[in-house]
């Protein structure tokens, strides 16, 4: 057998695409990287490392640029955790090694890694942040035993609430349903102080990817109200993420969300899936306690930087910058922040 060899390419190579589904999570899934890079205008480095000419490994890059500042290199925007994924530690060893190179060569001022499940330790010259978890709900044992692993007052009552008040659970498809989700999620990413994702986000990117079998779109409709909130989901091949919810303020008695909630996750129950709540910070008690409500379990997360921790995702996020940019965000006419959405792509 030959030694592992990386190569750099600007594109996936076609033969990711059964790597990633056979070891990974969606955000490996090549149709993820290339999707950000159409949307965000972001440039790919995508590494593979080989032996004997087949993938032994891969990793992602995005360069996402910086305002009056030198480009970050991202594996990858706003994926939780999209690091390298190798048959064994010697290629992940390779891969990392490579980003690196790579980061030297595009002058980036800061390289950083995402991963779940990552090695015990970082090994010098990365330094590691281990502020996030994600939380996962089991989906085993079928639609009852998952009810029961829900809290009981707030969530298994507020199912049964939706479920009384007449909530209506569909399927988003097309084009107008999207640009529903979009609305809903401008309206949401102004309540909670950050700029929402631009409307193409979810009019092209998420529909082409519902299209492809690895997204979906569900909508909560109120009776007589028309529709109440929106949940996208993600879904890889062994678990499914909760992406985006977004909700009407004034529509949140019937209990839209926990309906739609509910709904994506029998659909993973059905599916065999687990299914991911999505990321918190400690700090973010609130978020951690409406995860660990609809049984979620944390699992810790790790991010590694190249020279040194920073930016948003090393930031505490109740205090600081952060909170006095939300507050502005906040207050802001929504046509101002809609139009604010051209910052999300300095974001990821």
């Amino acid at each position: 057998m030959t030694s592992p060899a990386v190569l750099r390419t600007d594109c996936p190579p076609e033969d990711w695409s059964p790597f990633a589904a056979a070891h990974g999570e969606f955000y490996h899934d090549p149709r993820w990287a290339l999707a950000l890079a159409r949307t965000f205008g972001y440039r790919l480095h995508c590494l593979t490392a080989r032996v004997s000419g087949e993938v032994a490994g891969l990793l992602a890059l995005a360069v996402v640029p910086r305002p009056l500042s030198s480009p970050r290199l991202v594996s990858l925007p706003f994926s939780y955790a999209a690091g390298p994924l190798a048959a064994s530690p010697g290629a992940v060893t390779l891969l990392l090694n490579a980003a690196l190179e790579c980061a030297r060569e595009v002058r980036a001022g800061r390289l950083e890694v995402k991963w779940v499940s990552p090695p015990e330790a970082a090994d010098p010259p990365w330094v590691r942040a281990t502020r996030y978890s994600t939380y996962r709900l089991d989906t085993r044992g079928g639609e009852e035993a998952v009810l029961q692993r829900f809290h009981a007052d707030s969530t298994r009552r507020g199912i049964r609430k939706a479920e009384k008040s007449g909530v209506r659970v569909r399927r988003g498809e097309g084009p107008s349903d999207w640009r529903t989700m979009a609305e809903l999620e401008e309206g949401t990413a102004r309540s909670h102080g950050v700029p929402a994702p631009p409307r193409r986000f979810f009019l092209e990117t998420c529909l082409s990817l519902q299209r492809d079998g690895i997204a979906d779109l569900y909508l909560a409709e109120v009776p007589e109200a028309g529709p109440a909130a929106g949940l996208v989901v993600y879904k890889g091949p062994r678990r499914w993420i909760y992406a985006f919810g977004a909700s009407r303020p004034e529509l949140l008695e019937p209990r839209p969300n926990h309906a739609l909630l509910w709904a994506a996750i029998r659909d993973a129950i059905a599916a065999g899936v687990e299914f991911d709540l999505g990321r918190a910070a400690p700090e973010q008690q609130g978020l951690v306690e409406f995860k660990r409500r609809w049984g979620g379990v944390p699992v810790p997360l790790a991010y590694d930087y190249f020279p040194a921790p920073g930016g948003l995702h090393a930031a505490d996020r109740a205090r600081g910058p952060l909170i006095w940019a939300a507050a502005l965000w906040r207050h802001l006419p929504l046509g101002l922040t809609r139009a604010g959405s051209a910052l999300y792509r300095y974001l990821g």
